[in-house]
C-alpha cells in the first residue's frame, strides 16, 4: 500500500432475502473490492438477518456487515461506485475512523459507555 491511508468502516446492508451462499459471495465481493483498491481488511463483523426499521425498496429484511478496513481515500469514490452499481446492497455507509471516534469506541468497550469515567468520590471519614 503506498500513499496515505486512513482507517474506515463500512456498513453494508445486503438484501435479507438472499441466501446464505449469495450473501456470503456478495460479502467476498465487497471485501475483495476493498483489497483491488489498495485496503486492507483490518475487521469484519457479521451482525446477519435483522428486521429493518422501515421498508428500503420495498425490503423489510436486511443483512448487516461492518468492514473495518484501511484503504486511500481515493478508494472510496470507486467502492461508493461499485455499491451503487450492485443490486444486492439496499444500503450502505462508509465513514472515517478518526482519533475521537476510537477514543470513544475503546471507552464503549472498556466502561460500557461512552461517556467519561466518573470521578471517584471522596471517602468520607466515618466514626
Amino acid at each position: 500500500m503506498a500513499g496515505k491511508v486512513k482507517l474506515y468502516e463500512t456498513s453494508v446492508v445486503f438484501d435479507g432475502n438472499l441466501d446464505d451462499e449469495t450473501i456470503q459471495a456478495a460479502i467476498e465481493k465487497v471485501k475483495h473490492l476493498i483489497v483491488s483498491l489498495g485496503g486492507e481488511i483490518k475487521n469484519v463483523l457479521d451482525n446477519g438477518r435483522k428486521k429493518l426499521a422501515y421498508k428500503i425498496q420495498k425490503h423489510t429484511v436486511g443483512y448487516y456487515v461492518h468492514i473495518e478496513f484501511q484503504a486511500p481515500p481515493t478508494a472510496l469514490a470507486e467502492l461508493d461506485r461499485q455499491y451503487r452499481l450492485n443490486e444486492q446492497i439496499i444500503r450502505f455507509l462508509t465513514i472515517t475512523l478518526d482519533k475521537p471516534l476510537l477514543e470513544i469506541r475503546e471507552r464503549v468497550s472498556k466502561y460500557g459507555t461512552a461517556q467519561p469515567a466518573a470521578e471517584p468520590k471522596p471517602e468520607t471519614a466515618q466514626a
